[in-house]
């Protein structure tokens, strides 16, 4: 079987599986590259460890970072893990190539002067600017990423219970706790809401059509010039809610809930401290400071 009629047939069956466009679009994305880097008319059973691992180093050599790497290689071991269950490969290459460590930086978190800054420059008295601050809101307070806001209907808020039921990836539903200032701001948008609108979405844009992932994108970058925060964008915000969990005594199992993550591995990148933690826990704990006060 070619190359190229091998990665089609694996394309139909994430199709056949549900999985959303999104993942469909990056699997394409990492199996179009390594085509072209083996070539689409190869035979799959000329495939080796080693032309996995020269395709590794090709990636590397493009000057992305090993974080990047390791999200394409890990679409290519789906693909051969895939194409070695439905016997097109007689070696599961996927578990022969251990998988190079990348790089791991620390997560980068808005400081507290930062979120406040970003959340009173709305005017809440205006519907957009409304609409923009519960978005930002619920990514600061639940952790939802870019896409899990665009999605969130209308019938799956539950503002009196204190949750929303939000669509993740891979299809996947899970309740997420919602905040008193969130609750108190998306009362007051769904307040505005137009009887005009019959989009079960959320939010709503001024031609009462969904927003979109474009909407939302955006929206940061005008945020960006009006708060001063250059780095401002949606999964920072993410990051700044589970670290800030984190750092106010949540627990890991928790987090892993409402963040929607697989696995506790993933949780474990927010176990970190600010600079103004540390120093702050280094002024109260230093053995020397104390042995010599």
């Amino acid at each position: 079987m070619k190359l190229s009629d091998s990665i089609t047939a694996f394309l139909v069956e994430q199709q056949v599986r549900g999985n959303t466009a999104k993942t469909v679009r990056y699997y394409t994305l990492c199996l179009e590259l390594f085509a072209r880097f083996v070539g689409a008319d190869v035979e799959l059973d000329t495939l080796t460890v080693g032309t996995l691992k020269s395709y590794y180093i090709f990636l590397v050599g493009r000057g992305i970072s090993s974080v990047s790497a390791q999200s394409y290689m890990r679409g290519i071991r789906a693909f051969c893990t895939w194409c070695f269950q439905e016997e097109f490969l007689l070696v599961d290459l996927s578990a022969k190539f251990r998988l190079p460590k990348a790089q791991r930086k620390m997560v980068d978190v808005l400081t507290d002067t930062e979120v406040r800054s970003l959340m009173s420059c709305f005017s809440l008295r205006n519907t957009v600017q409304l609409r923009n601050a519960c978005i930002c809101s619920l990514m600061l307070d639940c952790g939802l990423r870019l896409h899990e806001v665009v999605s969130l209907t209308i019938n799956h808020l539950h503002i009196a219970d204190g949750y929303a039921i939000v669509d993740g990836k891979g299809n996947k539903q899970r309740i997420v706790p919602l905040g008193n200032y969130s609750r108190k701001l998306l009362l007051r948008y769904l307040a505005r809401r137009p009887a005009a609108a019959v989009s079960p979405a959320v939010f709503l844009q001024r031609d009462l059509s969904p927003v979109t992932d474009n909407t939302l994108r955006l929206m940061f970058r005008r945020l960006k010039v009006l708060t001063g925060i250059p780095r401002l964008r949606a999964h920072l915000l993410r990051h700044t809610f589970a670290t800030g969990f984190l750092q106010q005594g949540g627990d890991m199992y928790t987090l892993q809930q409402i963040l929607g993550h697989t696995s506790l591995e993933m949780v474990k990148r927010y176990v970190h401290f600010t600079p103004a933690k540390l120093q702050s826990n280094h002024a109260k704990y230093s053995p020397l400071d104390r042995l010599l006060k």
